[in-house]
């Protein structure tokens, strides 16, 4: 067998057994494909080894134009896939215990919105859109007024609870117990869990979009939770453009993504005082330490409620 051959069969094994998106996918080829045009993709799996890998490597870390974020993303696949190849012995042994590398990346700070970023998104009411949806059916900004109300909604929603873009995109309206207000998702690696709105106000926008989908579109339409404007299941891409697009309409002049709003629903939530652990269930992180970055960000609320608790100030004011 082939290098080319293993990085197929390896594909698909993801693909199937494992049931990684679509995306995790298209990276996973994307790296495969990099590291085999490197080595040669017909060369006999049977010289596979941690020379391979430490060649390759030396390679990328040497290209100016490749961030060590990408490099360290590209040699975690292919651990994966060298050992996929040992456990379904394709490879004799164990290349991985005789590799060495430690790839450090610059440590950045999730980035954010501030509360009053946050005031200027919501600012834009969310039932006037409703009304401007139902009335406009017929006239030339119909599917602009539709693709706000559905990016308005997309912004609660992921500020309120936390989840990814593509988690969103894949929610159905019978994943959502409104009685409970929660939202039952699946996440990365396919594993399962819930988030919750604070209050019934969220629950109630939902049931008023679905009602306005079906007002626009008819009452087949499919069982997502959110649409594009043609009435189909909104895609992450989609949701990104929009979201980016009512953000620039709300007067921000960042560029907001929706992956900042995960950011800031961490934020906010140890800003307010959640325990670490609940805010670690409720953004599906499978470690803690990935949680811990958002301590971090949150350190300027510590410093403000220090300064104005000032102690110093507090003492001496009765010696």
């Amino acid at each position: 067998m082939v290098l080319s051959e293993a990085a197929s069969l390896f594909l698909k094994f993801c693909e199937i057994e494992k049931k990684l998106s679509p995306y995790t996918l298209s990276a996973y080829r994307g790296d495969l494909l990099m590291f085999g045009q490197r080595i040669g993709l017909s060369q006999p799996l049977s010289n596979f080894s941690e020379l391979w890998i430490n060649d390759v490597v030396h390679i990328w870390r040497s290209d100016q134009d490749l961030k060590a974020s990408t490099v360290k993303r590209r040699v975690a696949c292919i651990k994966v896939f060298a050992r996929w190849l040992f456990q379904h012995k394709f490879l004799e042994s164990n290349c991985l215990e005789r590799l060495h590398l430690n790839i450090k990346l610059p440590k950045r700070l999730p980035r954010h919105l501030q509360t009053s970023d946050m005031k200027k998104l919501v600012s834009i009411d969310h039932e006037m859109l409703t009304v401007n949806v139902d009335n406009g059916l017929h006239n030339k900004w119909a599917r602009r007024d539709w693709d706000m109300l559905t990016a308005r909604l997309a912004i609660e929603v992921l500020t309120l609870t936390g989840m990814r873009i593509g988690e969103l995109a894949k929610v159905g309206i019978y994943d959502i117990d409104h009685g409970l207000r929660k939202i039952q998702i699946l996440g990365k690696g396919n594993r399962e869990r819930q988030v919750f709105f604070p209050d019934r106000v969220t629950s109630t926008r939902i049931r008023d979009y679905r009602q306005s989908a079906i007002v626009r579109f008819g009452k087949v339409i499919p069982d997502a939770l959110l649409l594009n404007g043609l009435g189909r299941p909104a895609t992450d891409q989609y949701l990104r453009r929009i979201i980016r697009i009512f953000a620039q309409n709300a007067d921000l002049t960042k560029k907001v993504t929706p992956h900042m709003l995960r950011h800031t629903a961490a934020t906010q939530l140890l800003e307010a005082g959640v325990d670490i652990r609940f805010v670690q269930k409720l953004l599906g992180h499978a470690s803690i330490t990935t949680t811990e970055i958002y301590t971090h960000v949150a350190d300027h609320a510590l410093r403000e409620r220090i300064s104005r608790v000032n102690i110093r100030k507090r003492l001496e004011m009765h010696r």
